[in-house]
């Protein structure tokens, strides 16, 4: 293996960086569920190389609070909040979380409901 990556290198052949793409994309369908219990569908969008980034997008006719959809996650997973949440354009409101073992964000934009 080594000597595979050395003649890799010495041909000029780079790799990028691993990211946590895998583990952003296993945590997709459980919190896609919990934002199906609460009102909301949930799409990702972004490249996955820095963080994962969510849209809960309001899809039922009364959905929750965003405040309570973030706060089932954090108590379902490993995971926490990170500060207060961040009003953004369109009058979308992000909040960001981050897994238990560090380095590994999400951040979660709610749609406004009308």
């Amino acid at each position: 293996m080594v000597s595979l990556l050395k003649r890799e290198l010495d041909r000029g052949i780079t790799m990028k960086p691993a990211t946590f793409a895998p583990i952003y994309l296993g945590l997709y369908p459980p919190l896609a569920e919990v934002a199906r219990k609460h009102g909301y569908a949930l799409a990702a969008h972004g490249t996955l190389g820095r963080d994962f980034d969510l849209i809960c997008v309001p899809w039922a006719d009364e959905p929750s609070e965003p405040q309570i959809v973030v706060n089932e996650i954090v108590q379902e997973f490993d995971i926490k909040q990170i500060g207060v949440p961040e009003k953004m354009k369109h009058s979308r409101i992000c909040y960001t979380l981050e897994v238990s073992f560090g380095g590994c964000f999400l951040d979660f934009s709610f749609m406004p409901k009308t």
